[in-house]
């Protein structure tokens, strides 16, 4: 099984083959804390805003598990 990650649009650019039907799929991520696979993708954890688990709010903390989707975003207003 695997752990599914998908990226708001801003923080694709540390992904260049990025899908956004598939996102990024991380085989054996089993355990592995959502700051673990920022840190897999290059990903400075200053960049992520909100992370979503599940669709749940979560933190860089959370662990996951296999079969589970992970949403990173960055958001930025403007007005």
């Amino acid at each position: 099984m695997t752990v599914r990650v998908q990226l708001s649009h801003i923080l694709r650019k540390y992904a260049p083959d990025y899908d956004h039907d598939t996102g990024i799929l991380l085989e054996d991520a089993d355990g592995w804390s959502v700051r673990r696979i920022m840190e897999h993708l290059a990903i400075p954890p200053e960049e992520v805003v909100t992370v979503i688990v599940n669709s749940y709010p979560a933190t860089p903390a959370s662990t996951v598990q296999d079969g589970d989707s992970v949403t990173l975003t960055k958001v930025i207003g403007g007005g």
